[in-house]
C-alpha cells in the first residue's frame, strides 16, 4: 500500500484532503518559525502530530528530537496564474510550492504597489506539474490586473444595524 504522503491529490478522500492540508500547514510554521516544536505547532492545528508525520514524512530525526525537513515530495494543489487565467494544479515537491508561493507575492506587491520589478525575475519561469507538464507563470501586468479583477471577493454581512 502507497504511503499517504506519496498519493496524489486526487486518490485521497475528502478527509485525507483536509488533513493533509493541515499537515502541510504544520510544516509551513515550522519551516517558517526555527523555534516550535512538532507537538505545539500539530496542537494549534487541532492535528495530532502523528497524523503530520503520517501525511507528509517531512521530519528527520537529529539526537532523538524530530527537526522538519528543508524540503518535501508530497503532492499539494496550488493555484497559478497562466495564459490570463487562473488555473489550479498539482504539484510534486514544497520546492515547486515555494516558487509559487514566491510568485503570489510578487503579484500581491505589483497590485499593491504597482511596482511590477519582482515580476521580472518570474519572466519565462514554467512550472512543472506532478503530470510533467510545463506551465509558464503569467507576468504581463495587464493580464495580472485583469485576473485580479474577476476573482469573487466574499459579501460582507453587516451583523449589527447601525
Amino acid at each position: 500500500m502507497t504511503p499517504l504522503y506519496k498519493r496524489p491529490w486526487r486518490k485521497l478522500t475528502p478527509r485525507q484532503k483536509v488533513l493533509r492540508t493541515k499537515s502541510l500547514e504544520v510544516l509551513r510554521v515550522l519551516r517558517n518559525s526555527k523555534s516550535s516544536s512538532v507537538n505545539v505547532t500539530s496542537n494549534q492545528n487541532d492535528i495530532a502530530p502523528s497524523t503530520v508525520i503520517n501525511h507528509t514524512n517531512g521530519f528527520k530525526k537529529v539526537n532523538g528530537k524530530l527537526v522538519v525537513k528543508q524540503w518535501d515530495i508530497v503532492p499539494r494543489i496550488m493555484l497559478i496564474n497562466e495564459n490570463g487565467e487562473e488555473k489550479s494544479i498539482e504539484v510534486k515537491n514544497s520546492r515547486t510550492a515555494g516558487v509559487i508561493g514566491r510568485y503570489f507575492n510578487s503579484i500581491k506587491h505589483f497590485l499593491n504597489t504597482g511596482d511590477k520589478s519582482k515580476l521580472d525575475k518570474f519572466r519565462n519561469r514554467k512550472i512543472k506539474d506532478s503530470s510533467g507538464k510545463l506551465h509558464r507563470l503569467e507576468t504581463n501586468p495587464s493580464e495580472i490586473i485583469s485576473i485580479n479583477e474577476r476573482i469573487e471577493e466574499p459579501e460582507f454581512f453587516e451583523v449589527y444595524a447601525r
